[in-house]
């Protein structure tokens, strides 16, 4: 098998909310995706432990157990969600997949709320740090729509941005055999997540076992597995967000 091209060095190494912004000009950054990469961060930091059903059932749901009842006292967008997350489950800690997605479309004032943040905080991050300009077109004394446009830092930002989205899709299309070693597949992984790539690892994996992906690739099982166990609550997640928006939207179609 022909190898692919990589690139060689690390992505953005700050925060990785900084980038939303760009990243939904490419097709991921959106609340669901980075919800997505908190759960795979929680599942590593033995935070979170996914609970399989044993049922022949598809309409069992699966369980989320929280392991740790601490809430984050920062206002990011992941300690946001992780305090939602506690605040939503039951005594025993614990949380379905179901519940998520009812959780979701109940409150979706709420979460649509915190997609724009995560959009406006990365659009301010961007244009604060001189990456981003944002300039608004007036006629007569009308204030029409802003926009933004990149400066030759973002540009070039963006621009790496959207290569190492490519790496990824090619690196998936090739069943994880990459030229270089990877220093760490979680980073690729919450990658994957960010730039809405998760689908095809889905896919990919219903192909190839986890035995063959550690032994041709060395990533390690047990981040597999958890990726894999991950999937319920990424589309019960994009699903009740789905409607949250669609509901939004309709009221404001309402209203106007």
């Amino acid at each position: 098998m022909e190898k692919i091209q990589t690139v060689t060095y690390r992505l953005f190494r700050d925060n990785i909310l900084d980038v939303a912004f760009y990243l939904q000009r490419i097709g991921g950054g959106k609340l669901e995706n980075y919800a997505q990469a908190c759960f795979l961060k929680w599942a590593m930091e033995k935070r979170i432990l996914i609970l399989e059903n044993d049922s022949l059932s598809k309409k069992v749901p699966n369980t989320m157990l929280l392991l740790t009842e601490d809430k984050m006292e920062e206002k990011s967008i992941e300690s946001l969600l992780w305090n939602i997350l506690l605040e939503a489950a039951n005594e025993e800690n614990k949380i379905t997949d179901q519940e998520l997605k009812n959780i979701v479309k109940k409150d979706a004032l709420l979460f649509v709320s915190l997609e724009n943040k995560l959009t406006n905080d990365s659009k301010n991050f961007l244009i604060e740090n001189g990456f981003l300009v944002e300039k608004e077109r007036r006629l007569f004394y009308f204030n029409l729509k802003k926009s933004q446009y990149s400066t030759t830092k973002g540009e070039k930002l963006y621009n790496h941005l959207k290569e190492y989205f490519h790496y990824l899709e090619n690196l998936i299309d090739q069943d994880f055999d990459s030229q270089n070693e990877i220093e760490s597949w979680e980073e690729i992984f919450t990658w994957i997540s960010l730039f809405g790539l998760a689908d095809k690892v889905y896919s990919k994996t219903k192909k190839l076992s986890f035995q063959q992906l550690e032994m041709q690739a060395g990533i390690d099982q047990q981040l597999m597995e958890t990726y894999q166990k991950l999937s319920p609550f990424l589309d019960s997640f994009s699903i009740g967000f789905t409607y949250a928006s669609n509901s939004m939207n309709s009221s404001r179609s309402c209203c106007v």
